[in-house]
């Protein structure tokens, strides 16, 4: 009866890890990928000394960039949401 609950225990901090992995895995992905979207569209179209350049490479970097942030936290809560809806 004690190793039942040794191994309900065990697999219960297993998958709470692999959750939690899963959770910060998407925040990783997203701040890389913030990171390029700063390097490779704002950056670059800093570098021209054109305006109109330079303000469309800040749109596109905004809506880039806040796309992306949408896109991963909600993500984010699903998952965190269903992990709590499946564990309890």
């Amino acid at each position: 009866h004690q190793g039942i609950h040794t191994i309900e225990f065990i697999l219960g901090c297993v998958s709470n890890t692999a959750s939690y992995l899963r959770l910060w895995a998407l925040s990783l992905a997203h701040s890389e990928l913030s990171a390029v979207f700063w390097e490779r569209v704002l950056l670059a179209s800093l570098q021209t000394s054109n305006t109109f350049f330079i303000f469309c490479g800040w749109s596109v970097w905004a809506v880039l960039t806040m796309g992306v942030l949408l896109g991963m936290e909600s993500l984010s809560a699903f998952l965190h949401a269903l992990r709590l809806h499946w564990v309890e």
